[in-house]
């Protein structure tokens, strides 16, 4: 039950766009909330039980309060006099908190290994469906049926459109996401994360279809046109590496020698995707002011650079889902921080950032307790997700939130494990005077 739930839930966050092309018959708007139906019918169905429990307030210990007040606050903001539609409020609400329980209900599926080990199974086999549609897609024309985004207001959208390489003409693919924005998001999160599940791994099959998995998604990469899946993505591999200490073993170069032939069949298998990626690069303007932005970040900036009312204009208004419901507003803002101020104001504003950090401090918590325990990979996973918890959308972008999360579940499993283990071995259950007897996170934690 529980493998057949993960399975579902991966399988409505990653192939949406499969089902927004191919089965126009059925309203857009079905394929985006299926993950959340998913999510619900499982947060139901599994109990996540105190030990769960207790390892999220121990991540998240000093920042429960905002977070409650946080979600007090963009639920005032839905009575704000300037919102102009009840159930846009209620999607805008959905996506600000509702996929922070996917977290602990992920952790409480995964708590066996036999589970943990289907789930990552799972995860490879969608990265090999990804990776071939992907791979499938560029070797197409742009105006191939195999390149059509979505289907919107019952008009057939196509990379020819708007979506391609200007220098070889080449489609920016989208794999089986709708949007290519999806499939980025896919090749920045997964990779680092099959890497440092894979690391972790003791079953050595598990190990090979997690490396395999994250080789696969990297080799496709470029073939977004996403500078950001390269810089970030590449990043979060280099450091997901690093911080599993893999530079200085033996499986470590073995990885290495693995990623240098994934590069080299990068650009072999695609070497018009590598070219049209180095064509984006040149385009320094662009580049140049997408790091500017990074400054946004901080409030004090953010503050001081976006235009907004000082009391928001209600939760959900700057909302993608906002024109189906024909609400038009002088606020047009693309930055995700930027929509918090013109929907929440300064105070909402505060209290969703830091409650954001809040998640970033969970993982480096997370970090210290895995690494300290010898679970280097999982360590290396909760890094990786620290790095990108205040760059990432996790309100107005599905696919970033549903992967970023999916992605905390995991981490917190490894958590959970750790804790009870350590709980039990204070307790007396297992037997310190006889190592032979542990395993090697048991060993590290008796250390």
């Amino acid at each position: 039950m529980q493998t057949a739930w993960f399975v579902a839930l991966i399988s409505t966050i990653c192939f949406e766009g499969l089902g927004r092309r191919y089965l126009p018959f059925v309203p857009p708007a079905a394929f985006y909330f299926l993950k959340d139906a998913v999510l619900l019918w499982g947060y139901f169905q599994f109990r996540v039980d105190q030990s769960v429990r207790q390892s999220v307030r121990f991540l998240l210990r000093g920042f429960e309060g905002i977070c409650l007040v946080g979600i007090l606050w963009t639920i005032a903001e839905i009575f704000n006099p300037e919102h102009q539609s009840f159930i846009l409020g209620l999607i805008g609400l959905q996506a600000y908190w509702l996929w922070w329980i996917a977290p602990p209900v992920i952790a409480s599926v995964l708590q066996r290994r036999k589970e943990k080990d289907r789930a990552i199974y799972a995860l490879f086999a969608v990265s090999l469906v990804v990776a071939v549609f992907a791979a499938i897609q560029f070797a197409s024309p742009a105006d191939s049926s195999v390149n059509m985004y979505s289907v919107w207001n019952g008009e057939e959208v196509y990379a020819a459109d708007s979506a391609t390489i200007q220098t070889t003409g080449r489609a920016r693919v989208a794999s089986t996401f709708a949007y290519i924005s999806g499939f980025t998001d896919f090749t920045i999160l997964v990779p680092a994360l099959l890497l440092s599940l894979g690391l972790d791994a003791e079953n050595s099959s598990v190990r090979r279809a997690a490396l395999l998995g994250a080789m696969a998604t990297a080799i496709v990469v470029p073939m977004s046109g996403s500078r950001s899946a390269v810089v970030i993505g590449g990043g979060l591999l280099l450091l997901s590496l690093w911080t599993a200490g893999l530079f200085f073993t033996r499986i470590g170069r073995r990885i290495l020698v693995g990623s240098a032939a994934a590069a080299v069949l990068m650009v072999v298998l695609s070497p018009d995707a590598v070219l049209g990626l180095q064509d984006r690069f040149q385009d320094t303007s662009e580049t140049s002011g997408r790091f500017e932005g990074l400054a946004t970040l901080l409030p004090p900036v953010a503050l001081a650079t976006f235009d907004y009312p000082p009391l928001g204009i209600g939760t959900g208004m700057e909302h993608n889902a906002r024109a189906p419901f024909h609400v038009e507003t002088k606020w047009d803002v693309e930055s995700e921080l930027g929509r918090y101020l013109v929907e929440l104001g300064p105070i909402g504003f505060v209290l969703v950032w830091t409650a954001r950090l809040g998640l970033m401090v969970g993982l480096l918590r997370a970090y210290g307790l895995l690494k300290r325990s010898g679970r280097r990979g999982s360590a290396a996973a909760a890094l990786s997700f620290a790095a990108v918890t205040m760059i990432g959308s996790l309100t107005f972008d599905h696919n970033w939130q549903a992967l970023y999360f999916m992605g905390y579940g995991f981490v917190l499993a490894e958590v959970v494990s750790v804790r009870q283990k350590a709980a039990a071995m204070r307790d007396g259950s297992f037997s310190a005077s006889n190592p032979a007897s542990l395993d090697r996170d048991e060993q590290a934690l008796v250390a």
